[in-house]
């Protein structure tokens, strides 16, 4: 049945995961219709420091800007 790994920067309150959980357990019985026992959720706590996205770690101060990268560099071919 499913398993959903789900990786998320560290610092999320239980309280959070635990609603977090609960909505993705409904949303899965529903769509799927079958028993929520069936269903399994996995956080995965990943420090900002081993996270990054567009070649830039998760700590830099400007992280959300350059990890919005979208140009697509040209490369020449011979």
């Amino acid at each position: 049945m499913p398993v959903m790994n789900i990786n998320v920067w560290e610092g999320f309150s239980e309280e959070t995961k635990q609603k977090w959980v609960k909505g993705l357990t409904d949303l899965t019985v529903d769509l799927l219709n079958m028993p929520p026992d069936k269903v399994t959720v996995i956080l995965h706590d990943v420090p900002q420091y081993n996270w990054a996205q567009a070649g830039t770690i998760a700590t830099d101060p400007e992280f959300l800007g350059k990890s919005r990268n979208t140009v697509i560099p040209q490369k020449e071919f011979k």
